[in-house]
């Protein structure tokens, strides 16, 4: 149990298997392309942790092998995600054979997409970090769907977990 992997998937996030220990070394940019990083992440059928670990080691680097992107700016997100998904638990809980969000749920989800496309605007590694991880496209995909979204809340907790477990800090 000492990888965050077998982590994830005794909490129910994706399936336990090793990372594939592709950090590379000190100081070098893993790879970093915004033409093919959306490939990461499919709107549909994605594993999160997967494709939480892809996006996290392909997140730009400082000369000094640091992710540019700050914890703050990944956590301020996060607490963004579970606003909306403590209003969505508590309408499951009220409508227990509730197959769709409501209407006004779904609005907040898609305000989700504002709020990172605002904070995108303001650095540089968050727009990279947006467009590696594809979640405005994902945020859009949700509409109603509270499957979806339940999957949406676990992907940004494992970019969170990634990113602190690769060495993500703030500066």
């Amino acid at each position: 149990m000492n990888d965050m992997r077998s982590q994830f998937a005794k909490l129910g996030y994706g399936q336990a298997s090793k990372p594939a220990g592709n950090r590379q070394g000190y100081g070098q940019n893993q790879g970093y392309n915004k033409n093919t990083a959306h490939t990461f992440v499919l709107t549909l059928n994605y594993d999160p942790v997967d494709a939480a670990e892809k996006v996290i080691n392909h997140l730009e680097k400082d000369k000094y092998g640091n992710i540019a992107l700050t914890t703050s700016q990944i956590r301020k997100f996060l607490t963004a995600v579970n606003v909306v998904r403590n209003k969505v638990d508590l309408y499951i809980a009220q409508n227990k054979y509730a197959d769709e969000l409501s209407i006004e749920l779904a609005a907040e989800v898609k305000f989700l997409k504002v709020n990172l496309l605002y904070q995108a605007g303001r650095a540089k590694a968050v727009k990279d970090f947006m467009e590696i991880s594809n979640l405005a496209a994902i945020i859009g995909d949700v509409d109603k769907n509270i499957k979806k979204f339940q999957r949406l809340c676990k992907y940004v907790e494992a970019l969170v977990a990634y990113h602190k477990f690769m060495g993500g800090k703030d500066k």
